[in-house]
């Protein structure tokens, strides 16, 4: 059975468990450590109600992850009791509450965090045979404040490629490579190819996708469901790069298990129409590119002078004149955000425009649209 609650029925709940969990914060900051041992440090300690450290703040250094400027960095064992307490965990949506929580207690409001999920205890034989134990985990990063996984805000992803990717990370990564403990990456994986000439993997048991020789990809049934029901058609190609970059395997088509049908070579044109249709022909035909002054119309041109527009087209490349409902608005993609700017002069850079189109709920970008059309 499945239940459904709302985003404040969830920050709720992990609250509740986070004070059953962890109890009031206690922290040890930089000038704390240096007046007891007078050696600099750059983070502060982190420690539950019991006095058990569980997290780092990295205000310092190099080990901050790119862009952040307060990195919570959770220990490992604080990682492993999340992983049996706390739904839904692995998500930026558990990460906004953490943030939170941790602000309750130290009035230091963190950008940025990491942690490690997914443990797995190992058993392997090094060259002379002994056997040595260790305990592998995967790494998610997360830079809260932009609202996308740190790694992925600077790889040249779209951010639905992006948004998708996460989706699968979370979702839809093996356990199983034919009958193998594999993880992602491993040479393993080639090797078995090399072998078997094929390749299934399975989660939770069940297969999930199947690689053949001639370079298919078979997505089974629930699978293509599932991911159909949130992205409709828009996945197909985000599959096949997530799919290669992991497994190191080339993916030429994606079938359809149920009846075999082809689902790759059709993705860009019905990823268009999806878009024509969502948004309207007029309203992605009406896009105009800026590429000087004379481009802008009257009533926005005296927002800006050429000198600041030329800085601006510099700093982040082209503009894009966009007519929505009526009012005309200028665009630019700033890497970090989105810029908009109206005839009034009025900036926006905090996602309206977005819902006001409808594409924000999506997971989509303005510079998605422009990356499809342009």
């Amino acid at each position: 059975m499945k239940i459904i609650i709302t985003k404040e029925q969830y920050r709720l709940l992990v609250f509740s468990l986070l004070e059953t969990l962890v109890g009031k914060l206690s922290i040890k900051t930089i000038q704390d450590k240096w007046e007891e041992n007078k050696h600099k440090h750059d983070y502060h300690d982190l420690y539950d109600e019991s006095g058990e450290y569980i997290a780092a703040i990295w205000v310092k250094g190099n080990i901050r992850n790119k862009g952040c400027k307060k990195d919570l960095t959770l220990n490992d064992s604080f990682s492993q009791s999340l992983e049996n307490y706390i739904p839904y965990y692995k998500h930026k949506i558990f990460s906004d509450v953490l943030i939170e929580y941790v602000y309750k207690y130290t009035k230091i409001k963190c950008d940025c965090i990491q942690y490690d999920y997914d443990y797995k205890h190992r058993v392997e034989k090094d060259d002379d045979g002994e056997k040595y134990e260790y305990t592998d985990a995967k790494t998610r990063k997360y830079n809260v404040k932009k609202k996308k996984k740190i790694k992925e805000s600077v790889d040249g992803k779209s951010s639905l490629e992006n948004l998708i990717h996460r989706f699968l990370d979370d979702d839809f990564n093996p356990d199983k490579v034919s009958g193998f403990d594999t993880n992602w990456g491993d040479p393993k994986i080639l090797d078995l190819y090399r072998k078997h000439g094929s390749l299934a993997f399975y989660i939770n048991d069940s297969a999930s996708y199947i690689y053949y020789s001639d370079g298919t990809l078979e997505i089974m049934p629930w699978v293509f469901e599932k991911l159909d029901y949130y992205f409709n058609d828009l996945w197909y190609p985000s599959f096949k790069s997530w799919f290669e970059e992991n497994s190191g395997l080339k993916v030429e088509r994606i079938v359809n298990s149920k009846d075999n049908h082809s689902l790759l070579g059709e993705s860009i044109d019905k990823n268009k129409k999806f878009l024509i249709d969502y948004l309207g022909e007029d309203f992605i035909n009406g896009i105009e590119q800026i590429t000087s002054q004379y481009d802008i119309p009257y009533e926005l041109k005296s927002r800006l002078d050429y000198s600041t527009l030329r800085r601006m087209m510099n700093s982040w490349g082209p503009m894009y004149l966009v007519n929505i409902n009526g009012k005309k608005y200028l665009y630019q993609d700033r890497d970090d955000y989105e810029w908009f700017m109206d005839s009034e002069g009025g900036s926006y850079v905090d996602g309206e425009i977005l819902e006001e189109i409808g594409i924000g709920v999506m997971g989509l970008r303005f510079s998605d649209i422009i990356d499809m059309f342009f």
